[in-house]
């Protein structure tokens, strides 16, 4: 830990992601935006860099979770009906030429990967716009169970993963984003969004930040 004007601030990456104080916040990663058949790739979305990044998601969800860390699923939602949606957010959903029904609660697509599974001590935090806590019970569940730090991985880097990460650190959380486990269609703004994340926010690799979870449980065990 470091001093920064006389009180005491979690500094390397131990101190920042030990799980007693610990959440790691999973964004959207949902077959709607991450699935061949979805909906982002029904409508032309190139969801390669997705793809090819779902299996580190869940396996560092996987193993976070094998490791008793606590894990909040976060699930984009969109009602029947656009009854979710006002005017300026249907504009804003349709901008890039998809439909806004995407996420529809108890279809395939707001369904989480394959491989994903949610435990009794997890939690699902569901959500109408791209930031978590926006209108959620996020903030209240993490600081009703003393979590310091959020570690952050999903999808899609410059949408709903950048806008929870901003809001995390205004919330005064420490922010740690899993650098290999955020991923987006479009590799411009993906690059764009991990070059404010590094400029701003700690970022390590999922092996980095599990290694630093069983160093951590090792030392407490």
């Amino acid at each position: 830990m470091r001093s920064i004007q006389g009180r005491l601030v979690y500094d390397t990456l131990e101190e920042l992601v030990d799980p007693k104080h610990t959440a790691v916040i999973a964004v959207d990663i949902q077959n709607d935006f991450c699935h061949p058949h979805g909906h982002f790739a029904r409508h032309g979305k190139d969801l390669s860099h997705i793809i090819a990044r779902v299996p580190t998601m869940v396996s560092f969800v996987t193993e976070s979770q094998a490791l008793g860390v606590r894990v909040v699923f976060i699930r984009q939602c969109t009602l029947a009906d656009g009854r979710s949606d006002s005017p300026a957010w249907l504009r804003f959903k349709t901008r890039d030429g998809k439909t806004p029904d995407y996420t529809l609660p108890h279809t395939w697509g707001w369904e989480f990967v394959d491989g994903l599974t949610v435990r009794p001590q997890d939690w699902v935090v569901e959500k109408y716009r791209p930031d978590a806590f926006l209108h959620t019970c996020l903030d209240q569940i993490l600081r009703a169970n003393g979590i310091e730090t959020v570690v952050i991985l999903g999808t899609t880097t410059e949408g709903c993963v950048e806008s929870t990460v901003r809001a995390a650190s205004y919330h005064d959380y420490y922010v740690v984003v899993v650098k290999d486990a955020v991923a987006s269609p479009n590799p411009i703004l993906h690059e764009g969004s991990v070059r404010l994340f590094e400029a701003r926010y700690p970022m390590a690799t999922s092996q980095e930040i599990l290694t630093a979870f069983k160093k951590a449980s090792r030392c407490t065990g």
